[in-house]
């Protein structure tokens, strides 16, 4: 095992989140006498090498990237004015890897934190200052990426903190261009210091070893947290899931607390051992059998193993801070004897697009943007336990409908995990195989061969011929929506794909359909 360690890294390189593509500082300063607006703020972002790009480079390097991927994050921070012990002296993090539920798990420790957030700008006794949540990657707007208190940034608050991080890399000298997501994470951490935010809840992007976000500086991390691992993001992690646990381990900080749900022998040996050597004190962390009697604000049963570790990695946050009142021990797992602040933020927490339901006249959608086999399973699940339960209604639904796309994985697969996963039954009435655009004003005449495959594997798995494809989630949509005209209740499970699922929320909020969200005023700027 230790020989397969040292291998690890090497044999699977984490490239450093950003090309080897070179520019002058003048690339930054284009923008500095140019509209200042949200808008424009999003054209630039595109312009920087996209999370897509690079995990493809990465894939297909010879190049060991890794011995500079986390220097050279450190250098862009140092470039902008953020040397790492400004983090320890303002800022307290909790940072989650893993493979499945890491955004779940975010959102829930939040919504925990936030049930103890003081009344007033800073922290009080037995209460938080503000609270800032990074998580990726989006469903239907950037400024999603990055919330204080619970509230996603408006545009303008957006454009603020981009602009004024921008013209610091105008006036430094940078010989090489931040990607997207490296971008996006020095402006969280840039906004949360310019607005006062005493607690960060960051997400990892891949991995965790050489990911963007691995530069906490051990003593300003309170707890860490790895939720279920399964096998993802091959070209980059590795094939195995000793290698991809080896990555997602690299979080750990010695001396800091680290939780980790219940995993496969092979993975948690590899957890286990790196904690060792990190001197680094590893709990896992599992639901008791009274944990189904507290109900979650996410749906999937699978959540409650997501809200164990949440509430652990809350509780190790809260009294390393100091805040003992009312908080449970690290590694409590019953649920239901949690105290009151914790049952309120588990009950109340949303997180848009995981096991999502949302009602549309005669249509209910059920989104969830599972990408995994494991993930797909348990939003089959899900979805299907749902329809049981409608189906035993008064007025069941006449029919139901498959909404799927997936570009970057093995679709076929995952396509065959889902129907595998609901008993290969002739489930769906109808099938819709849609690419990712949104809209098709955007379309730009885009290939639909992958969609295509995508129906026939679908026909082969089901047996049935009333499946289509399109070159828009918006004709899917329309699809949708014609088939439950009159009294006919329709529902309508959308996955395979957090792109799907966003770019289906982005039409479905273009037909005035909206989930339940908090965005920042724009007047409170």
């Amino acid at each position: 095992m230790a020989a397969f360690l040292r291998k690890g890294p090497a044999s699977r390189p984490w490239a450093s989140l950003h090309s080897a593509t070179r520019c002058s500082s003048r690339v930054f300063s284009r923008a500095i006498s140019k509209e200042r607006s949200f808008e424009k703020a999003v054209e630039l972002l595109e312009t920087l090498q996209s999370n897509k790009q690079v995990v493809k480079t990465v894939s297909t390097s010879r190049h060991d990237a890794n011995a500079v991927a986390i220097p050279e994050m450190l250098c862009l921070l140092r470039k902008v004015g953020y040397p790492p012990e400004d983090f320890t002296n303002r800022l307290n993090f909790i940072h989650v890897a893993g493979t499945k539920g890491k955004g779940s798990v975010c959102a829930m420790v939040e919504s925990i934190l936030l049930q103890y957030r003081g009344s007033t700008g800073g922290s009080q006794k037995g209460t938080l200052g503000k609270i800032g949540l990074y998580t990726s990657p989006h469903l239907t707007t950037v400024r999603e990426r990055i919330r204080i208190d619970g509230i996603t940034l408006s545009k303008r608050t957006f454009a603020r903190h981009f602009f004024s991080l921008w013209d610091r890399f105008s006036n430094a000298d940078c010989e090489t261009r931040p990607s997207y997501f490296r971008y996006l994470t020095i402006m969280a951490l840039h906004t949360f210091i310019q607005e006062g935010v005493e607690t960060a809840i960051i997400e990892c992007g891949i991995g965790g070893e050489y990911d963007s976000t691995n530069i906490l500086p051990q003593g300003s991390v309170t707890a860490t947290g790895i939720t279920s691992l399964g096998i993802d993001h091959i070209g980059m992690l590795g094939e195995t899931i000793e290698e991809i646990a080896w990555h997602k381990a690299g979080i750990m900080k010695g001396g800091v607390p680290a939780f980790t749900v219940k995993q496969s022998p092979d993975a948690q040996g590899v957890l286990e051992r790196r904690a060792s050597e990190r001197g680094v004190d590893l709990a896992v962390v599992e639901p008791s059998w009274a944990t189904e009697e507290l109900k979650l604000g996410l749906g999937g049963q699978f959540q409650h193993e997501n809200a164990v570790l949440a509430t652990s990695l809350a509780a190790c946050h809260l009294r390393r801070l100091g805040i003992c009142r009312d908080v449970p021990e690290p590694g409590h797992t019953a649920l239901d004897t949690l105290p009151g602040n914790f049952v309120a933020g588990l009950q109340t927490v949303e997180w848009p697009g995981r096991c999502q339901i949302l009602k549309d006249g005669n249509l209910t959608w059920y989104l969830d943007g599972a990408h995994t086999s494991d993930s797909i399973r348990a939003a089959a699940a899900w979805f299907r336990g749902h329809l049981v339960q409608a189906k035993a209604e008064p007025n069941p639904p006449s029919a139901t409908m498959l909404i799927f796309n997936q570009e970057d994985r093995d679709g076929v697969a995952l396509l065959r995990d889902l129907m595998d996963a609901l008993y290969k039954a002739a489930i769906f009435t109808y099938a819709a195989f849609p690419t990712n655009m949104p809209f098709m004003a955007s379309t730009n005449n885009a290939s639909i061969k992958a969609q295509e495959r995508l129906a026939s594997a679908y026909q082969s798995l089901d047996g049935n011929s009333l499946h289509m494809s399109y070159a828009t989630i918006e004709e899917a949509v329309q699809l949708a929506r014609r088939v439950s005209g009159g009294d006919e209740q329709v529902l309508v499970l959308v996955t395979g794909s957090l792109y799907l699922v966003g770019g289906v929320l982005q039409v479905l909020q273009s037909l005035h359909v909206h989930p339940r969200n908090k965005v920042e005023s724009e007047a409170s700027d």
